[in-house]
């Protein structure tokens, strides 16, 4: 009898050890419509809530049907159809536009794949600056670990700016410091590269969350434009080249164009401008 009773609780614990193990950890993924997010795998569930297309997430499958979704350690389900795994390409085209003075992007392009910003930024998440598309966005977060990692602390101050927001800042800069000033500085609405959703603004708390060219000169302003390549960025506007550009050195402003790209470009010691010239 007592052999039976030791049996009975073999039998119970190791099911559970098994399916515990079995557990995948959660994936990266991204939703490829709105989604919405239930407390119960079941749409009759009511919603807890509802995510914009390509809002990147960690998942598991729950069921044949049905995924488990994982924000903040809270769990949530939704139908699998809602998820695809990976982190959302943009088209090669969108992803090494130029744009500068001479090229520039309609008042009302907006990039389908905004995604807001993990990591650290100095605006409020909510904001726009702190969106970006999500494959230049999941590039900066491993870019930003990867400094962690070295004791180096990154912020995005600036990313997506639209045409009306470029067009009120270039509007204050000619006011308060006229427009001679202005175009070295700050791009005409419609001929930003922060309209793209690729490009981001960096600083750290040693430039006091501001922007200086003696970024540079800091232990996370040399690291990053060191590594920025690998991870797909280039310095936009490089010192020595700002015939080229058309805009003075800006050591933070880094732009997505992907890493075989700004690799060759870092080694060729090319502007974005040189490159494509080249290509």
């Amino acid at each position: 009898m007592k052999l039976i009773r030791v049996l009975l609780v073999l039998m119970l614990i190791f099911p559970v050890i098994s399916t515990s193990a079995a557990t995948p950890s959660p994936q990266p993924g991204y939703t490829i419509k709105t989604t919405k997010l239930y407390w119960r795998a079941m749409q009759a569930s009511p919603v807890a809530k509802t995510l914009s297309t390509n809002t990147p997430v960690r998942y598991t499958m729950y069921n044949r049907s049905w995924s488990n979704v994982y924000i903040d350690g809270t769990r949530y389900y939704t139908p699998s159809s809602n998820l695809k795994a990976g982190i959302p390409k943009l088209a090669p085209a969108e992803r090494i536009r130029l744009v500068n003075k001479q090229h520039g992007l309609s008042s009302t392009y907006r990039s389908r794949q905004l995604v807001t910003l993990t990591i650290p930024t100095v605006y409020t998440k909510g904001s726009e600056r702190t969106l970006m598309a999500a494959e230049a966005a999941h590039a900066l977060a491993l870019l930003y670990y990867a400094g962690r990692k070295e004791g180096h602390t990154l912020y995005a101050l600036s990313a997506y700016r639209s045409y009306a927001t470029q067009k009120s800042l270039y509007t204050y800069w000619v006011n308060t410091r006229g427009t001679a000033y202005a175009s070295k500085y700050v791009a005409r609405p419609g001929y930003s590269e922060h309209q793209t959703g690729l490009a981001v603004d960096m600083t750290s708390a040693r430039m006091q969350m501001g922007l200086y060219a003696s970024f540079d000169q800091t232990p996370e302003g040399k690291w990053m434009l060191q590594q920025a390549h690998r991870y797909g960025f280039i310095v936009r506007y490089p010192k020595g080249k700002e015939k080229i550009t058309g805009y003075n050195y800006e050591p933070w402003h880094l732009r997505y164009v992907g890493v075989k790209e700004a690799t060759t470009m870092k080694q060729q010691n090319w502007t974005f401008e040189e490159w494509w010239a080249e290509r």
